[in-house]
């Protein structure tokens, strides 16, 4: 991932407080004092005869140092083997979260892995109905930062600090371990390409309000959070709320889950998926459907996926080992290839379409002012778009 790209585009995005991380410095021991033996006789030691035997002496004499993420595996993993089972909700479709269930169930055996594929919302309520009802199943949440700035607002979850946070892209690095960064997620218009040539690709998202495609759209449910309120507030804010009234106009197909979608676009019953997340077209593409991504010059929806502890979780122990194995080299390096786009500094996307090189983002709407306005943007979007 190219991190500098983040920061050329994120002038739309909110910007997460950067951890600090403290260094302690230690200083080098004093070299022992000669004594006096009875005669006279000095007793100090001998230096050693080459510099070979130098460095073997001075090797000796220090403690083996081991890494703080060697040392959270060496803490964790064995509690983490008693309680035998890790809870996760938003994993993700069975395809994208199996290779990673499957890697560290590898790295970490013993631990029985239930992931719960489901959005934001639905991991929320989920959350906050087993919070209040004392009924704890949930070890990690999954989702974006709406849901997880909710949660985090109520007193559902728990601070943890990853041991390798420092390798993380500190843009999308939270504030005091309130959520822990894992991926993010491109959100922009997916085609299907025997319906949409390429001379009649959309080039923006005012390109999508062409009456040729009146009746062709699809989009994710906006109400809410989610990939569908991601869009539509993002051109909201960069062409004003006119243009809502022009994409009702165009009598979008509206879903509460992206599968049923991929299905509908797949089979060409729809031409264009207006917010469309890039693991999911990966998917599709991988398996042989006509689709292909289009990243708009006017801009794209970039969510930032991170991951919690929750409250009172029956195995914290497993969570915070998945929450550590995921930002680590080998768990980010899975997700990467499975075509996620991820947060940790040094590696770059496998696939184009997660790849952030040359992207512009949409605005977006996850500071909180902006959070302020979801309840009245609903009930305009419930009007404007399901009752008619």
């Amino acid at each position: 991932m190219n991190v500098n790209a983040i920061h050329r585009g994120s002038s739309g995005m909110c910007i997460l407080t950067v951890l600090s991380l403290l260094l302690a410095a230690c200083s080098a021991p004093s070299a022992a004092t000669p004594t006096t033996a009875p005669g006279g006789a000095s007793t100090a030691a001998k230096p050693p005869a080459t510099p070979a035997a130098a460095a073997a002496q001075a090797a000796a004499a220090q403690p083996t140092a081991v890494a703080p993420l060697d040392q959270a595996y060496a803490t964790l993993y064995p509690a983490a083997k008693q309680e035998g089972k890790l809870v996760l909700y938003g994993v993700g479709t069975p395809d994208l979260y199996e290779p990673i269930r499957a890697g560290f169930a590898s790295r970490f055996p013993g631990i029985e892995l239930q992931g719960v594929d489901q959005r934001g919302r639905e991991s929320r309520e989920k959350v906050v109905a087993e919070q209040q009802s004392k009924n704890y199943v949930g070890d990690v949440v999954i989702s974006g930062t709406d849901t997880q700035a909710e949660l985090v607002s109520l007193g559902f979850t728990e601070a943890y600090v990853p041991a390798e946070i420092g390798n993380a892209i500190p843009g999308l690095v939270p504030a005091g371990g309130a959520m822990s960064p894992r991926t993010l997620t491109i959100f922009t218009m997916a085609i299907n390409t025997n319906l949409v040539p390429p001379d009649q690709e959309p080039k923006t998202w005012q390109d999508v309000l062409d009456p040729k495609w009146k009746g062709k759209l699809a989009m994710d449910d906006p109400r809410g959070s989610g990939p569908g309120g991601t869009i539509l507030s993002g051109i909201d804010y960069l062409y004003g709320q006119d243009i809502e009234q022009k994409l009702a106009d165009q009598k979008p197909f509206f879903a509460t889950q992206a599968g049923p979608i991929w299905t509908a676009l797949n089979r060409g019953e729809y031409a264009i998926f207006l917010s469309g997340g890039h693991p999911d077209l990966i998917a599709n593409r991988r398996a042989g459907a006509p689709v292909k991504q289009i990243k708009p010059s006017d801009g794209v929806g970039v969510t930032p996926i991170g991951q919690s502890l929750i409250k009172n979780a029956p195995h914290p122990n497993a969570a915070k080992l998945w929450i550590e194995w995921s930002l680590s080299d080998e768990g980010q390096s899975l997700l990467a290839k499975q075509g996620y786009a991820v947060v940790r500094k040094g590696i770059k996307a496998i696939e184009p379409e997660a790849s952030l090189e040359g992207v512009t983002f949409l605005p977006r709407d996850d500071d909180n002012t902006k959070l302020q306005l979801i309840p009245e943007r609903t009930k305009r979007w419930d009007q404007l778009f399901f009752r008619n």
